[in-house]
């Protein structure tokens, strides 16, 4: 099982990428690549549950720790993500506490959540590791709510106050559509809302993380996210096939 590591959480910065073309082809060559974590993207993505355990299985035995991006706070699918060996959940549209407290009692055991207990499934390697999967699956379950309104901005330093949220991550086009700054990360009042996220982290001893973008990676290094994404897999595959074909055509 590979958790994020807590320590690195606190106090390194995380690269991730996320992954929305649902295949475990691509999801080992991430995985293999070097990244600290990777985002299976089941919001936005093409996979759905049905090809969730496949992708999962591409991430064992490399250190990228995988993180599932949900539709919303369903505690059915939370337990069928977990279960399959997730390392955590990304909750998007969080908004309000009573949102977050939902989400970390989706995904934490009892006492502190209400996740159902079972033994043979896959993050227990079957049954065989039980015991050590159910001690520390509360305490490395990570919990990853999305910051993507004014709502969601003016209420982080609650959110980040909440025990089990571990990383604040901005959604940065859907937060600039909410703003009314479409896809402008550059706007002062789109920036003030990323330094109150980061602010609220920093109070709360939480981690403020964030899906960069290309020419704003030091930037949003430096306001001090390190919980970072850039890219996706699709992405990739658009930008290498055009580089391709430009190259021929010239």
């Amino acid at each position: 099982m590979q958790w994020i590591d807590r320590n690195k959480l606190h106090t390194q910065r995380l690269a991730g990428t996320f992954l929305n073309l649902g295949s475990p082809t691509t999801v080992e060559i991430a995985a293999d690549t070097g990244f600290d974590w990777l985002l299976i993207d089941l919001e936005h993505g093409s996979g759905s549950e049905a090809d969730l355990r496949n992708m999962l299985l591409a991430c064992r035995g490399s250190c990228a720790a995988p993180i599932v991006r949900l539709r919303s706070v369903d505690t059915d699918i939370v337990k069928f993500v977990m279960d399959s060996g997730a390392a955590g959940i990304m909750f998007p549209y969080v908004s309000t506490v009573a949102e977050a407290e939902r989400a970390v009692d989706c995904i934490k055991y009892p006492p502190m959540g209400s996740r159902g207990v079972a033994g043979a499934i896959r993050a227990t390697d079957f049954g065989r590791k039980w015991k050590q999967y159910f001690d520390d699956a509360n305490d490395n379950g990570l919990v990853v709510v999305q910051i993507e309104t004014p709502e969601a901005v003016e209420a982080s330093a609650d959110i980040a106050a909440i025990d089990g949220v571990d990383v604040l991550f901005v959604g940065p086009l859907d937060l600039s559509v909410n703003l009314g700054c479409p896809g402008d990360f550059s706007q002062p009042h789109f920036v003030d809302a990323l330094k109150q996220v980061i602010k609220s982290c920093d109070d709360n001893g939480k981690t403020p993380g964030i899906l960069t973008k290309t020419g704003f990676e030091q930037q949003h290094s430096k306001l001090g996210f390190r919980f970072t994404a850039l890219g996706s897999d699709s992405l990739s595959v658009v930008q290498g096939m055009q580089s391709n074909l430009a190259m021929l055509r010239n």
